[in-house]
């Protein structure tokens, strides 16, 4: 049986969304990676810009433990909490940090996280997660990308391995199959009443947003920077007057980010058009926060 709807989308109240960016001072893989310059941009520059462009969100918030990244997150145009520093270890999880967060800020309907590691995200894929969610009436959304990939497993006591997902006796061509839906970790939505009865990103009725297969990308090495820095040049988000640089910039700092306009509408539609969508204003509107 499914889940109920979500009451959050009942009558005609457009409900409060905030959006939450967790970037802690600490990074194991790479260096103070948050704010790590990607094309010339600070990490977190390229999903704050990509949120506040999509016109969906009330506030963005950046919620860490550090002096460089607060000043950082600001300049980019962002709120900053600071986060307790037992939700910033290297062993902490992420929900401890919304948690955290949501105890601080309570005046939200919806809570969007965001990670900070996926600077492919555009503003459109906001608005495609927002309308989604809002068409299932759920209480919850997770992105995922499509992906067709044979998976395998191994036992580990006799070493026989198993086709998980397919027969190989049957082995189907791409354009006969669908594929996986793998999580991506980009963003997640999040009801009020899931995060304060669940405390967790994902419960209840739960939508989902399919996004390219290039978002599905790590940023735990070198060599997957510079992967990345690549395939943000094409597929990462420019907002509306940023000049993109001519060489790839990977050195560490800091970056003077531009914030162009404080319109939400404005924003929504600056992005729209930025993405090649002809939706124009009203359209923009009606998509992003009907009820």
């Amino acid at each position: 049986m499914a889940a109920p709807a979500s009451p959050v989308f009942d009558g005609d109240v457009v409900p409060r969304i905030v959006a939450v960016i967790p970037a802690r001072g600490g990074s194991v893989s790479v260096p103070r990676k948050n704010i790590k310059i990607l094309q010339g941009r600070p990490l977190i520059d390229w999903v704050i810009q990509a949120a506040e462009y999509s016109g969906i969100f009330d506030e963005v918030w950046v919620s860490t433990d550090d002096d460089e990244i607060h000043m950082i997150a600001k300049k980019c145009g962002a709120k900053v909490h600071r986060r307790s520093p037992h939700t910033a270890t290297n062993t902490a999880s992420t929900e401890s940090a919304l948690v955290d967060f949501v105890k601080a800020h309570p005046n939200y309907d919806v809570l969007c996280l965001v990670q900070a590691t996926s600077p492919l995200i555009t503003p459109l894929d906001f608005q495609k997660g927002w309308d989604a969610m809002r068409r299932a009436k759920a209480d919850s959304l997770v992105t995922c990308v499509r992906a067709h990939r044979f998976l395998w497993s191994v036992d580990k006591r006799s070493g026989v391995a198993r086709a998980v997902n397919y027969d190989p006796a049957k082995r189907p061509r791409r354009q006969d199959w669908d594929g996986e839906l793998i999580e991506n970790g980009a963003f997640y939505f999040t009801t009020k009443e899931v995060m304060e009865r669940e405390e967790c990103r994902l419960g209840g009725r739960v939508a989902l947003h399919e996004m390219e297969e290039h978002t599905f990308a790590e940023l735990d090495s070198p060599t997957d920077w510079q992967i990345v820095a690549n395939m943000a040049m094409i597929h990462g988000f420019w907002p509306p007057g940023s000049v993109k640089p001519e060489g790839t910039d990977e050195s560490p700092g800091s970056a003077e980010v531009t914030i162009l306009g404080d319109s939400k509408l404005g924003l929504a539609a600056a992005a729209g058009l930025g993405m090649g969508v002809g939706l124009g204003v009203a359209g923009v509107a009606g998509l992003l926060r009907a009820p």
